[in-house]
């Protein structure tokens, strides 16, 4: 009977130990898993933070530094081609001041032209008086009519010699203008092109007045022809003339 209860009495024990105290072995259990620190997990998850800010900060330096250098290359651009532009503009005005020189010394010579023309204008003028007031050529009435009728388109033609003295005055007024330093500045297109203008302007009223003068010269010398004639004729009737109006009436011809 107590053999009955020992053995039983061990077979609970072995049953409720294990194995391996049973054998006198001790056996240290793992530890178990620790909990994760949460204040260590929050201290990583805001340096991971900062350093993506930083990183972040970085990259916007960088790019704010390769704008400022894109704008600055832009600028520098532009400032190049405003002063290409600025000296073309300028090219342009030089060249077309240039002409305008070239067309007032075309002007001195019209000047000097047209003094001429008004000059023998007024000694002709002068010599018609001086025949048509002579009596006796009452007694050649056709003659006279032709000298009088001469005298007077003379004097129409006198008045359009006087507008082409005023535009030749505002056109020599124009080209001194248009040289001076002043003149033509400006970096706009139509600044130039605007001065290019004028200069055609000069040149078209240049040209006009000398087809204006050439063509009062030449009025001129059919006048003074009809003169000549008429005064042949009138020396064939008998008309006496001084020797001193003999030589103005000869220097018409000159």
């Amino acid at each position: 009977m107590k053999t009955t209860i020992i053995v039983c009495f061990i077979a609970a024990i072995s049953v409720a130990l294990p194995k391996a105290e049973l054998l006198g072995v001790t056996v240290n259990k793992p530890p178990s898993p620790q909990q994760p620190n949460k204040n260590n997990k929050n201290g990583k998850g805001k340096g991971k933070e900062k350093t993506e800010a930083r990183k972040r900060k970085e990259i916007q330096a960088k790019a704010a530094e390769q704008r400022k250098r894109e704008a600055a290359a832009a600028e520098k651009r532009r400032k190049e081609l405003l002063a290409a532009e600025m000296k073309r503009l300028q090219a342009r005005v030089t060249a077309a001041k240039g002409e305008i020189q070239e067309t007032a010394l075309g002007i001195k010579q019209i000047e000097t032209r047209f003094a001429k023309i008004r000059s023998g204008r007024k000694k002709l003028v002068a010599a018609f008086r001086m025949v048509l007031n002579k009596e006796e050529t009452k007694a050649l009435p056709e003659v006279r009519t032709r000298l009088e009728r001469s005298s007077l388109q003379l004097s129409e033609d006198a008045k359009e010699l006087l507008k082409t003295a005023g535009s030749l005055a505002a056109l020599t007024g124009s080209c001194k203008k248009l040289t001076s330093p002043a003149a033509g500045s400006g970096s706009r297109e139509g600044n130039a092109a605007e001065f290019e203008e004028k200069v055609l302007s000069i040149k078209r009223k240049l040209a006009t007045i000398e087809h204006t003068l050439k063509t009062e010269d030449s009025r001129q010398k059919n006048h003074v022809l009809l003169l000549l004639a008429g005064v042949a004729e009138l020396f064939q009737g008998k008309v006496s003339f001084t020797e001193k109006e003999k030589q103005s009436i000869r220097a018409l011809s000159n």
